[in-house]
């Protein structure tokens, strides 16, 4: 059996000499920068939160159907105005339009998925009553997925529960 002094000894003289091996910091003039160690990238911050005015002012009036809180059912004014976006599918068969569902941050993900894709399909369903053809139609439901958070209004989120027709090129 060793006495632990000698074994304290050896492994300080361990550690001193492998603390040797490693290469010593490079010399640097004096006055110069020292050489960064490791740089980390910055993370991208992407584009600022929009304003509850910004978020508003986005808002496509003309081509959105509004939807009270749980509703997905399409009152008399978004009938007569799917009724003009009908009448000028019909007029050019080349048109297609997206129709896409928004939701307000209120509910859970997977509520506000379901419901924003009751309510595309509610407008789906009287577009091709008034005779547009499928053809022209897509689907797509964004939920509360678009990052509104800036709305902290009541008139602002009733505007984050619509469905919106963006016709494509």
């Amino acid at each position: 059996m060793s006495d632990p002094r000698r074994l304290a000894a050896m492994l300080a003289a361990f550690l001193i000499t492998g603390c040797a091996a490693i290469a010593p910091a490079p010399e640097v003039e004096q006055g110069a920068k020292a050489p960064d160690t490791v740089t980390m990238p910055a993370l991208p911050s992407g584009p600022p939160p929009l304003s509850e005015a910004q978020v508003i002012a986005a808002v496509d009036m003309e081509n959105s159907l509004f939807f009270d809180s749980g509703v997905t059912e399409i009152d008399a004014a978004g009938k007569a105005k799917l009724r003009a976006h009908a009448e000028r599918l019909k007029d050019d068969p080349k048109l297609r339009v997206k129709l896409i569902g928004y939701t307000d941050e209120q509910g859970s993900r997977s509520y506000n998925l379901a419901i924003a894709e009751k309510r595309v399909l509610a407008a789906y369903e009287v577009l091709r009553s008034y005779g547009v053809r499928a053809g022209q139609l897509q689907r797509h439901n964004m939920g509360g997925e678009k990052g509104r958070k800036s709305c902290r209004s009541v008139e602002c989120r009733k505007l984050m529960r619509r469905v919106e027709l963006v016709y494509l090129d």
